[in-house]
């Protein structure tokens, strides 16, 4: 069965859509994560309870520890930029983290991370893949405890801390 002229074009043309889409998104995706581990900032040692995290979680929590053990508390509010709705909570924390740069440098810090939930409609799943929220529970080596509420967006996680409970 000979394919028709109309239905060649209509195929080519289907095909050179799709392929601007997909370049379209690959230049224009945001799943890169704006921060990393320095390799000039403290070394810190974080432990899991439970299953280790996914790489962008680990890395995520690394990041965090790691400005807080160099007292970078402008640098912890950083990481919760592009936390949805709740950026303004991370410039709140400033008054608690403090304190607690001295904790977190002095040494291992275990970390217990909940799984991930995607709790949006469809909608929002379609729109914006990659999302989803998670928390963690950091145990510094001192006893002082730090919940961070996780959230990623298109890829990248994000959080902010809660107050210290004890």
């Amino acid at each position: 069965m000979p394919i028709t002229r109309t239905f060649r074009a209509a195929l080519i043309a289907v095909c050179a859509l799709s392929l601007a889409g997909a370049a379209l998104w690959w230049f224009d995706r945001t799943d890169d994560a704006p921060y990393a581990v320095s390799a000039d900032g403290p070394r810190v040692t974080l432990a899991y309870d439970g299953e280790r995290p996914d790489e962008d979680v680990a890395a995520f929590l690394t990041v965090f520890v790691q400005r807080l053990a160099a007292g970078d508390v402008k640098g912890v509010d950083a990481l919760a930029d592009g936390y949805p709705e709740g950026s303004g909570a991370g410039r709140e924390s400033s008054d608690f983290l403090r304190p607690l740069a001295a904790s977190a440098a002095a040494g291992k810090v275990t970390a217990e991370v909940a799984e991930v939930e995607d709790a949006r409609p469809l909608s929002q799943r379609v729109q914006a893949p990659g999302g989803g929220t998670s928390q963690a529970d950091l145990a510094l080596a001192d006893g002082k405890h730090l919940r961070i509420q996780l959230a990623r967006e298109h890829g990248v996680w994000w959080g902010y801390a809660l107050a210290p409970a004890g």
